[in-house]
Protein backbone atom coordinates (compact mmCIF):
# COMPACT_ATOMS: atom_id res chain seq x y z
CA UNK A 1 0.00 0.00 0.00
CA UNK A 2 1.38 3.66 -1.02
CA UNK A 3 1.74 5.99 1.91
CA UNK A 4 -0.62 8.32 0.03
CA UNK A 5 -3.78 6.94 -0.58
CA UNK A 6 -5.03 7.65 -4.42
CA UNK A 7 -8.48 5.98 -4.42
CA UNK A 8 -11.46 7.28 -3.72
CA UNK A 9 -11.35 10.72 -3.96
CA UNK A 10 -12.70 11.33 -0.61
CA UNK A 11 -9.98 9.05 1.32
CA UNK A 12 -6.82 11.35 -0.24
CA UNK A 13 -8.64 14.63 0.74
CA UNK A 14 -9.41 13.34 3.93
CA UNK A 15 -5.15 12.61 4.78
CA UNK A 16 -4.26 15.81 3.20
CA UNK A 17 -6.54 17.91 5.47
CA UNK A 18 -5.47 15.30 8.58
CA UNK A 19 -1.66 16.40 7.42
CA UNK A 20 -2.02 20.28 6.39
CA UNK A 21 -1.50 21.43 10.22
CA UNK A 22 1.28 18.85 10.97
CA UNK A 23 2.68 20.27 7.36
CA UNK A 24 2.74 23.62 8.94
CA UNK A 25 3.24 24.04 12.18
CA UNK A 26 6.34 21.03 11.86
CA UNK A 27 7.80 22.18 8.72
CA UNK A 28 11.48 22.69 9.94
CA UNK A 29 11.65 19.60 11.82
CA UNK A 30 10.64 17.60 8.86
CA UNK A 31 12.54 18.60 6.07
CA UNK A 32 9.85 21.37 4.66
CA UNK A 33 9.95 25.21 3.36
CA UNK A 34 7.03 27.17 4.63
CA UNK A 35 6.43 28.05 1.06
CA UNK A 36 5.85 24.43 0.41
CA UNK A 37 3.29 23.69 3.54
CA UNK A 38 1.99 26.76 2.97
CA UNK A 39 0.99 25.87 -0.98
CA UNK A 40 0.17 22.11 -0.16
CA UNK A 41 -2.44 24.22 2.17
CA UNK A 42 -3.67 26.27 -0.30
CA UNK A 43 -3.84 23.31 -2.79
CA UNK A 44 -6.20 21.39 0.16
CA UNK A 45 -8.58 24.42 0.69
CA UNK A 46 -9.07 24.50 -2.95
CA UNK A 47 -9.47 20.65 -3.78
CA UNK A 48 -11.90 20.90 -0.75
CA UNK A 49 -13.99 23.65 -2.08
CA UNK A 50 -14.10 22.15 -5.63
CA UNK A 51 -15.12 18.99 -4.34
CA UNK A 52 -18.12 20.49 -2.08
CA UNK A 53 -19.18 22.42 -5.20
CA UNK A 54 -18.80 19.25 -7.82
CA UNK A 55 -21.23 17.46 -5.01
CA UNK A 56 -23.40 19.83 -4.62
CA UNK A 57 -23.29 20.15 -8.59
CA UNK A 58 -24.23 16.51 -8.33
CA UNK A 59 -26.90 16.80 -5.54
CA UNK A 60 -28.68 19.41 -7.70
CA UNK A 61 -28.53 17.61 -10.87
CA UNK A 62 -29.90 14.19 -9.36
CA UNK A 63 -32.85 16.47 -8.18
CA UNK A 64 -32.99 17.98 -11.10
CA UNK A 65 -33.51 14.59 -13.18
CA UNK A 66 -36.14 13.62 -10.49
CA UNK A 67 -38.12 16.67 -10.48
CA UNK A 68 -37.72 16.20 -14.32
CA UNK A 69 -39.38 12.54 -14.34
CA UNK A 70 -41.79 13.65 -12.15
CA UNK A 71 -43.24 16.41 -14.31
CA UNK A 72 -43.09 14.45 -17.38
CA UNK A 73 -45.03 11.65 -15.42
CA UNK A 74 -47.63 14.34 -14.30
CA UNK A 75 -47.91 15.63 -18.22
CA UNK A 76 -48.28 12.15 -19.46
CA UNK A 77 -51.38 11.37 -16.91
CA UNK A 78 -52.76 15.03 -18.13
CA UNK A 79 -52.17 14.18 -21.72
CA UNK A 80 -54.02 10.31 -21.40
CA UNK A 81 -56.71 12.23 -19.47
CA UNK A 82 -57.23 14.78 -22.34
CA UNK A 83 -57.65 12.41 -25.25
CA UNK A 84 -59.87 10.27 -23.11
CA UNK A 85 -61.62 13.25 -22.47
CA UNK A 86 -61.45 14.17 -26.49
CA UNK A 87 -62.57 10.30 -27.29
CA UNK A 88 -65.49 10.36 -24.57
CA UNK A 89 -66.93 13.63 -25.89
CA UNK A 90 -66.50 12.36 -30.12
CA UNK A 91 -68.37 8.94 -29.13
CA UNK A 92 -71.08 10.79 -27.12
CA UNK A 93 -71.66 13.41 -29.56
CA UNK A 94 -71.27 10.78 -32.26
CA UNK A 95 -69.08 13.12 -34.34
CA UNK A 96 -65.71 11.87 -36.00
CA UNK A 97 -64.43 15.58 -36.77
CA UNK A 98 -63.89 16.26 -33.19
CA UNK A 99 -60.78 13.91 -34.23
CA UNK A 100 -59.67 15.85 -36.91
CA UNK A 101 -60.17 19.15 -34.87
CA UNK A 102 -58.45 17.88 -32.03
CA UNK A 103 -55.85 16.44 -33.74
CA UNK A 104 -56.11 12.97 -32.31
CA UNK A 105 -56.19 9.80 -33.74
CA UNK A 106 -59.70 8.01 -33.29
CA UNK A 107 -59.67 4.76 -31.24
CA UNK A 108 -58.60 1.48 -33.07
CA UNK A 109 -61.57 -0.54 -34.33
CA UNK A 110 -60.97 -4.07 -32.65
CA UNK A 111 -62.20 -5.92 -35.79
CA UNK A 112 -59.79 -4.08 -38.20
CA UNK A 113 -57.09 -3.81 -35.77
CA UNK A 114 -53.77 -5.65 -37.19
CA UNK A 115 -53.21 -9.14 -35.63
CA UNK A 116 -50.66 -9.36 -32.91
CA UNK A 117 -46.99 -9.61 -33.97
CA UNK A 118 -44.47 -12.54 -34.04
CA UNK A 119 -42.66 -13.31 -30.96
CA UNK A 120 -38.90 -13.14 -31.52
CA UNK A 121 -35.81 -13.58 -29.49
CA UNK A 122 -37.06 -15.92 -27.40
CA UNK A 123 -34.84 -16.31 -24.18
CA UNK A 124 -35.00 -18.56 -21.45
CA UNK A 125 -33.90 -19.55 -17.73
CA UNK A 126 -33.61 -22.65 -15.67
CA UNK A 127 -35.19 -23.28 -12.34
CA UNK A 128 -32.50 -25.50 -10.84
CA UNK A 129 -33.86 -26.26 -7.80
CA UNK A 130 -37.14 -27.60 -9.43
CA UNK A 131 -36.33 -27.35 -13.36
CA UNK A 132 -38.77 -25.82 -14.46
CA UNK A 133 -38.26 -23.87 -17.70
CA UNK A 134 -38.80 -20.08 -17.34
CA UNK A 135 -39.20 -18.20 -21.16
CA UNK A 136 -39.53 -15.04 -21.93
CA UNK A 137 -39.50 -13.56 -25.19
CA UNK A 138 -40.26 -9.73 -27.69
CA UNK A 139 -43.40 -8.93 -29.76
CA UNK A 140 -44.10 -4.90 -31.08
CA UNK A 141 -47.89 -4.90 -31.37
CA UNK A 142 -49.44 -2.35 -33.54
CA UNK A 143 -50.13 0.60 -31.96
CA UNK A 144 -53.37 1.23 -30.59
CA UNK A 145 -54.01 -2.16 -29.79
CA UNK A 146 -54.14 -3.64 -26.65
CA UNK A 147 -55.16 -7.04 -24.55
CA UNK A 148 -52.68 -9.18 -26.31
CA UNK A 149 -52.65 -12.95 -24.61
CA UNK A 150 -49.60 -15.46 -25.68
CA UNK A 151 -50.42 -18.88 -26.51
CA UNK A 152 -47.83 -21.37 -25.29
CA UNK A 153 -47.11 -24.70 -26.67
CA UNK A 154 -44.68 -27.55 -26.09
CA UNK A 155 -43.25 -30.62 -27.30
CA UNK A 156 -40.93 -33.47 -26.32
CA UNK A 157 -38.64 -35.34 -28.39
CA UNK A 158 -38.72 -33.10 -31.69
CA UNK A 159 -41.65 -34.82 -32.90
CA UNK A 160 -45.10 -34.84 -33.11
CA UNK A 161 -47.98 -32.20 -32.53
CA UNK A 162 -47.22 -29.22 -29.76
CA UNK A 163 -49.29 -29.29 -27.03
CA UNK A 164 -51.21 -26.52 -25.38
CA UNK A 165 -49.30 -25.66 -22.29
CA UNK A 166 -51.11 -22.45 -20.85
CA UNK A 167 -51.78 -18.62 -21.46
CA UNK A 168 -50.37 -15.01 -20.27
CA UNK A 169 -50.70 -11.68 -21.08
CA UNK A 170 -47.01 -11.25 -20.38
CA UNK A 171 -44.24 -11.79 -22.47
CA UNK A 172 -43.08 -14.25 -20.60
CA UNK A 173 -44.09 -17.72 -19.03
CA UNK A 174 -43.16 -20.23 -16.31
CA UNK A 175 -43.37 -24.05 -17.60
CA UNK A 176 -44.06 -25.10 -14.26
CA UNK A 177 -45.47 -28.29 -15.83
CA UNK A 178 -42.59 -29.58 -17.88
CA UNK A 179 -39.32 -30.57 -15.10
CA UNK A 180 -36.23 -30.40 -17.11
CA UNK A 181 -34.80 -33.92 -17.42
CA UNK A 182 -35.36 -35.16 -21.22
CA UNK A 183 -32.66 -34.06 -23.40
CA UNK A 184 -34.61 -31.20 -24.85
CA UNK A 185 -37.93 -29.60 -25.12
CA UNK A 186 -38.93 -27.66 -27.85
CA UNK A 187 -41.65 -24.13 -27.33
CA UNK A 188 -43.81 -22.13 -29.62
CA UNK A 189 -45.85 -18.73 -28.81
CA UNK A 190 -48.07 -17.18 -30.66
CA UNK A 191 -50.17 -13.41 -29.70
CA UNK A 192 -53.94 -13.65 -29.94
CA UNK A 193 -56.19 -10.81 -29.38
CA UNK A 194 -60.13 -11.41 -29.32
CA UNK A 195 -60.81 -13.09 -32.30
CA UNK A 196 -57.45 -12.20 -34.11
CA UNK A 197 -54.11 -14.83 -33.48
CA UNK A 198 -50.88 -13.53 -34.77
CA UNK A 199 -48.02 -15.76 -36.70
CA UNK A 200 -46.40 -18.29 -34.03
CA UNK A 201 -42.92 -17.52 -33.67
CA UNK A 202 -39.94 -19.72 -34.78
CA UNK A 203 -39.50 -23.19 -32.77
CA UNK A 204 -37.04 -22.46 -29.66
CA UNK A 205 -35.51 -25.75 -29.06
CA UNK A 206 -33.39 -25.60 -25.31
CA UNK A 207 -31.09 -28.67 -25.03
CA UNK A 208 -30.06 -29.62 -21.66
CA UNK A 209 -26.57 -31.01 -19.83
CA UNK A 210 -25.22 -31.51 -16.81
CA UNK A 211 -21.92 -29.97 -15.18
CA UNK A 212 -20.99 -30.21 -11.75
CA UNK A 213 -23.85 -32.81 -11.22
CA UNK A 214 -26.67 -30.19 -11.77
CA UNK A 215 -28.59 -29.87 -14.34
CA UNK A 216 -27.72 -26.73 -17.35
CA UNK A 217 -28.98 -25.51 -20.15
CA UNK A 218 -26.50 -26.63 -22.89
CA UNK A 219 -27.58 -24.69 -26.19
CA UNK A 220 -30.67 -22.73 -26.97
CA UNK A 221 -31.94 -21.79 -30.81
CA UNK A 222 -34.15 -20.22 -32.54
CA UNK A 223 -35.86 -21.55 -35.83
CA UNK A 224 -33.06 -23.52 -36.10
CA UNK A 225 -30.44 -20.90 -35.77
CA UNK A 226 -28.16 -20.34 -32.44
CA UNK A 227 -27.82 -17.53 -30.55
CA UNK A 228 -26.07 -14.74 -31.23
CA UNK A 229 -22.50 -14.47 -30.48
CA UNK A 230 -22.44 -13.53 -26.27
CA UNK A 231 -25.22 -14.85 -26.01
CA UNK A 232 -24.90 -19.09 -25.64
CA UNK A 233 -26.99 -20.34 -24.49
CA UNK A 234 -29.91 -17.59 -25.17
CA UNK A 235 -30.60 -17.45 -21.44
CA UNK A 236 -33.02 -14.59 -20.82
CA UNK A 237 -32.03 -11.84 -18.37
Amino acid sequence: MGTIPTSPRSEFLAWCQAHVNTFITQADNIGLTEDQANAFSAAVTAANTSNNAANLAKFNAESANANNSEKFSDLRKSASEMVRSIRTFAENEDNPQVYVIAQVPPPVDPSTAPPPAKPTNLAVQLNTSNGAVMLSWKASNPVGTAGTSYIVRRRIGGTGEFQFVGVTGQKKFTDNTFFAGPDSVQYKVQGQRADSAGPESDIFTITFGRSGGGLTIESATEGGQAAGAGQQPKLAA
